[in-house]
């Protein structure tokens, strides 16, 4: 397939004219921060198990005074659709997501907009990428930019501060 077909008639005369390099690292820089764009927030812990980093999480989570999460079981999930819809089955050596409410939390943004229901229940994944990977990933979306966001931000920032603390 010729995929510079696909891309705007100025862009494919940039390529033709020995500039296609840095167009393409352009590209490059762009895809490696779409999580960054996206608003996910990720933090990396190092030598620690994950059944460890995911107890943590839940007492973390308790510690702020909310009910026990609910447990998603993402990697298996993908594992187990692998052989129907053709992805790999190794996307992840482990992944959960946990979701959970809080109502002050849910109150204050709904406040600001009643379309903000759209943001809870709120979710952090526990993940591990690759099995001999030394790090486990805890990743969450950033909320709204009102003044309730900024408040969820902060509380989802202090359950991973203190995930992250109490596995030191």
């Amino acid at each position: 397939m010729n995929t510079t077909r696909l891309l705007h008639p100025r862009y494919r005369d940039l390529l033709r004219r020995g500039t296609g390099f840095f167009f393409a690292l352009f590209l490059a820089l762009q895809a490696g921060t779409a999580a960054a764009e996206a608003g996910i927030v990720t933090r990396e812990i190092a030598g620690a198990e994950f059944e460890d980093v995911a107890f943590a999480l839940v007492d973390a989570i308790a510690a702020e005074g909310i009910t026990p999460p609910t447990v998603s079981q993402f990697g298996d999930m993908l594992q187990r659709t692998a052989p129907d819809l053709g992805h790999s089955p190794a996307l992840f050596d482990q992944a959960r997501i946990y979701t959970f409410c809080s109502a002050s939390a849910a109150a204050r943004l709904s406040a600001e907009s009643p379309h903000h229901i759209a943001l809870c229940p709120l979710s952090i994944a526990v993940y591990r990428i690759a099995a001999d990977s030394p790090e486990i990933h805890l990743g969450y979306r950033r909320s709204a930019s009102t003044a309730g966001g900024v408040a969820v931000d902060a509380l989802l920032e202090r359950i991973v501060d203190r995930t992250a603390e109490s596995l030191r």
